[in-house]
C-alpha cells in the first residue's frame, strides 16, 4: 500500500479539519490552496472556490494559539556559555502594538499576501538578514544619511560609511581588498500567532469598495525579542581602529529608533511593525563578571540616585543584567567596556 501525497491534495473537496503548526507549511495550508484551484460544476457553486478555500483557511489559521518550535530544537542562542570576555550578547524584548507582516516566498499560496513562516514548521517569523538591513539603515540614519541625501539629490554617491558600522555590520559586498566582516550576529525573532487584516479600496467614481484583499499579518499584543551577538575579532588580530564604546552607544540608538519611532514591519508607513521595548537584557562571560562596589561613605546625589534607578536590581542569572530602558543599559554597557583600555 502508498501514500501519494499529491493525489490526497487533488481529492481535497472541503475545508481540511485539523490544523497545527506544521499545517502553515504542508498538509493544512496546501489542502486549502489545491481546494481554492478545483473547478466545480456550476450548479453546484455556491460560492468562487478561491473565495471559500480562504475563508477556510482564516477561519481555521486564527484559532490556532501558542505557535511555537519544538522545544527540543533549541534554536535560541545560549548567551550564558560565550567563549570570550569582549564578547557579550542583547536580548530586547518588545510586544507589537500594530500587526506585523513580512510577505512570505511560498510561489503556491490560498492567500495573496501570506506572512513570512518556517519552511518545514510553519512558525512566523523575522529573518536575521531582515533585522541586520533594517538596523544597518537605522545606524546610517543615527550617523547623519538625512543630511547627505538632501545634499546628493537623494542618492547615496560618495556615503563614506562611518568605522562603527563598518566595525558592526562589515563592508558592501563591492569591497574587496579592503572587506572586513562584521561582528554583530543576528538570529531571527519567533512569533506565536497569526491573525488577519483586511485593504478595501474604494472606487474614486462610485466610492465603494472595489474587491477586498486580504493580509496575513502576526496581530497586535504579541511578544518578540531581538536577539544579538556582539562577537569582535580585531583584538586578536591587532586592528584596533575603532571605539567599542562608540559603536555600541550608537548600535543601541539605532535599535530605539528602529523599534520606537520607525518599525519593522512592511507597510511601515501605514503603522503596521510598531512595538513598544519591555526590557533589554545583556550577557558576559560570567568569569569577567566585574564588581562595582563603592565606599560605604560615599553620599550618592540625586543624579547617581536617577542612574541607578534607570537599571533593574535583580541579576536574571550569571553575567547578565538588565535594563528598563536604553539609556541606562549604554550606561551599563559603557561602564563594562571602559576598563579594558578606553573602550577600544
Amino acid at each position: 500500500m502508498t501514500y501519494d501525497y499529491y493525489a490526497t491534495l487533488a481529492a481535497q473537496k472541503a475545508c481540511p479539519n485539523r490544523v497545527n503548526e506544521s499545517g502553515f507549511a504542508s498538509g493544512f495550508v496546501d489542502g486549502c490552496t489545491v481546494w481554492s484551484c478545483q473547478d466545480k460544476p456550476q450548479r453546484q457553486r455556491a460560492q468562487d472556490p478561491k473565495n471559500e478555500a480562504r475563508q477556510c483557511y482564516m477561519a481555521r489559521a486564527a484559532e490556532l494559539e501558542n505557535i511555537q518550535l519544538p522545544a527540543d530544537l533549541m534554536v535560541a542562542p545560549d548567551f550564558s556559555r560565550l567563549p570570550h570576555s569582549s564578547w557579550f550578547g542583547i536580548e530586547v524584548s518588545f510586544t507589537l502594538e500594530t500587526p506585523w507582516y513580512s510577505k512570505d516566498d511560498r510561489p503556491f499560496r490560498v492567500l495573496d499576501n501570506p506572512v513570512r513562516k518556517d519552511r518545514v514548521f510553519g512558525v512566523p517569523y523575522m529573518s536575521a538578514a531582515s533585522w541586520k538591513g533594517l538596523l544597518r539603515w537605522a545606524c546610517r540614519m543615527q550617523a547623519g544619511l538625512p543630511g547627505h541625501l538632501e545634499t546628493h539629490g537623494m542618492k547615496m554617491d560618495d556615503w563614506k560609511e562611518p568605522d562603527w558600522i563598518v566595525h558592526l555590520f562589515g563592508n558592501e559586498k563591492r569591497e574587496g581588498e579592503h572587506f572586513r566582516h562584521g561582528a554583530l550576529v543576528f538570529y531571527p525573532t519567533w512569533f506565536d500567532k497569526v491573525g488577519f487584516e483586511v485593504i478595501n479600496p474604494h472606487s474614486r467614481a462610485r466610492r465603494a469598495g472595489t474587491q477586498p484583499i486580504y493580509y496575513e499579518v502576526v496581530p497586535a499584543g504579541r511578544p518578540g525579542i531581538l536577539r544579538l551577538l556582539y562577537a569582535p575579532l580585531c583584538r586578536e588580530t591587532g586592528c584596533l581602529w575603532v571605539s567599542r564604546v562608540e559603536a555600541m552607544g550608537g548600535l543601541i540608538d539605532a535599535i530605539e529608533s528602529l523599534l520606537g519611532t520607525y518599525g519593522i514591519s512592511a507597510k511601515r508607513t501605514s503603522g503596521w511593525g510598531a512595538v513598544r521595548i519591555d526590557k533589554w537584557t545583556g550577557f558576559l562571560k560570567a568569569s569577567s563578571e566585574r564588581t562595582m562596589a563603592e565606599p560605604r561613605f560615599k553620599k550618592k546625589t540625586l543624579q547617581d540616585l536617577q542612574e541607578l534607578g534607570s537599571l533593574v536590581s535583580e541579576q536574571t542569572q550569571a553575567g547578565s543584567f538588565t535594563s528598563g530602558n536604553a539609556k541606562g543599559f549604554k550606561t551599563h554597557i559603557k561602564n563594562r567596556l571602559a576598563p579594558e583600555g578606553g573602550g577600544r
